[in-house]
């Protein structure tokens, strides 16, 4: 199948050193210290404040001591020995291995080489599609801006990272590569990594389904598959279909993402990921001004639609625009498309003839120096954590265990699973098991000054952990028979005194 598109011109390096000298690789690692130095240098610390890394790690842990899958919650007193699916397991073993080689350093090691592979596989798709690697650096530039939505220690990176591998495949077809058969392989991976392989499955049966006739529209057209191939990509989207069941969850793993989607309505309507974008704010405006900058360029060298590339813009910025997580997914699927727009339009073709190997050595020698001097202390990475962790809190948490039930901050019941696996905690930001039993409305009903000292009477509270300048705080505070009996300037300690 053939579109119509600008594919990459026949390279002319003779050796490795000619590519690894070039500019494509000059502007490929431009992309990636940009990353890691915004990261190292930049006000985030990495981000260490994502709740969720801490009790991936005490899954992992638990899977490396007793060589057995999570089945169910043993952390908690809320939820003792409920059914739990744990449908990242995969991913957690990895920054798992992380941190059991070099701690914070580690994890902050497996995050950052997934989003330098990912950065770069979106500039290799972008090269792919416009045929220029100055293109493909430009959009995938503005790409960044996409992506700084999920920057930290997350799981949802892998997944991200396969999106990426998938697309690869797909859009490969369109030279004449047919390397479908790796997608099985692909998606027995990815759905024991990471729930995102719904969005890889749909766009998967799209692109098959969409060259499944000849069509034209005008502005949009179809080439079909020949029969041969067609029976082949039916054939894959089989065995992909069955490989997604070969889990250590069977069905419940597969069927995840609906139940995310349709069950757990308040993870989505509670949690700042899920919420909109903010047109308001530079992100917001930055994203729209590149959307419309786009549009205009396509209407300048009208050039016709692909039906797959229009269904897949049309999920990109559904999902993008309607939940601030999936940015990630509209930069991935928007920098190639932009690419293609920018050869010839705004700058002339690279031409790999011009390139000069001298200057190219020194730029690439450069930014390897700005990725080693970007690295940041484990001081660093340790003062991320203590910023959006009760890090000073934790000894005399200790000590109370087993004195009585803690009711805990959401953010911070990950870390104290792992940091002080001797105390029950009350909720932490898994979410979804405490939505099925109600101990995430439970918590959210005391936390937002609804029925709050009822709440703490149900649960038979004797010791809260909540934010200094917390609402809540400031209730018991105020509230005879609860008195603070631990603070510092991150945390306070209230214990019931009546």
């Amino acid at each position: 199948m053939t579109t119509e598109t600008a594919l990459p011109r026949p390279g002319t390096y003779r050796t490795w050193s000619a590519r690894f000298f070039s500019l494509p690789t000059v502007l490929g690692l431009a992309l990636i210290t940009s990353l890691w130095v915004f990261v190292g240098y930049g006000n985030l610390t990495f981000n260490m404040d994502d709740p969720d890394i801490w009790w991936h790690l005490r899954n992992a842990q638990q899977m490396v001591q007793t060589h057995h899958f999570i089945y169910s919650d043993s952390w908690t007193f809320t939820v003792p020995g409920q059914r739990w699916t744990d449908f990242e397991w995969l991913a957690e073993l990895i920054y798992y291995f992380g941190w059991s080689h070099l701690g914070l350093q580690g994890v902050y090691v497996v995050a950052m080489l997934v989003l330098s592979a990912t950065v770069a596989g979106i500039y290799s798709l972008a090269c792919l599609r416009s045929g220029d690697c100055k293109a493909a650096f430009v959009a995938t530039f503005a790409a960044l801006l996409f992506l700084t939505v999920s920057i930290g220690p997350r799981m949802l990176l892998f997944g991200w990272l396969f999106l990426i591998i998938e697309l690869a495949i797909l859009w490969n077809l369109e030279r004449g590569r047919d390397l479908s058969l790796a997608l099985p392989p692909l998606f027995l991976l990815w759905v024991n990594t990471h729930g995102t392989w719904l969005i890889g499955y749909v766009l998967m049966v799209l692109y098959f389904a969409a060259g499944a006739f000849r069509s034209d529209w005008g502005a949009v057209f179809v080439k079909p598959w020949a029969p041969r191939q067609l029976r082949k990509f039916a054939a894959v989207t089989l065995a992909s279909t069955a490989l997604l069941f070969v889990n250590p969850y069977g069905w419940r793993i597969v069927a995840y993402p609906f139940d995310m989607a349709f069950r757990q309505r308040q993870n989505t309507e509670s949690m700042a990921e899920w919420a909109s974008i903010n047109f308001h704010d530079f992100r917001g405006k930055a994203v729209l001004a590149l959307v419309i900058l786009f549009l205009v360029l396509k209407l300048i060298r009208q050039r016709r639609w692909t039906l797959q590339d229009l269904l897949f813009s049309i999920i990109g910025l559904y999902a993008g625009l309607t939940y601030l997580r999936f940015l990630f997914l509209l930069g991935i699927i928007f920098a190639p498309l932009l690419a293609m727009e920018l050869p010839g339009t705004l700058f002339p073709r690279y031409q790999p003839a011009n390139d000069r190997r001298s200057p190219n050595m020194i730029a690439v020698l450069v930014l390897l120096f700005a990725v080693a001097v970007s690295w940041p202390s484990i001081g660093k990475l340790q003062a991320g954590v203590e910023q959006a962790q009760p890090v000073q809190a934790i000894s005399y948490i200790r000590n109370v265990a087993g004195k009585g039930n803690l009711f805990n901050q959401f953010e911070w019941g990950g870390y104290l699973e792992w940091h002080a696996p001797e105390v029950k905690t009350f909720i932490d930001s898994r979410v979804d098991i405490f939505v099925y039993s109600g101990a995430m409305t439970d918590y959210l009903r005391a936390t937002r000054m609804n029925d709050s000292l009822e709440i703490l009477d149900k649960y038979r509270i004797r010791y809260v952990l909540l934010r200094q300048e917390s609402p809540f705080a400031y209730l018991l505070n105020h509230t005879s028979g609860w008195k603070p009996t631990y603070h510092d300037q991150q945390a306070v300690v209230f214990e019931r005194v009546a």
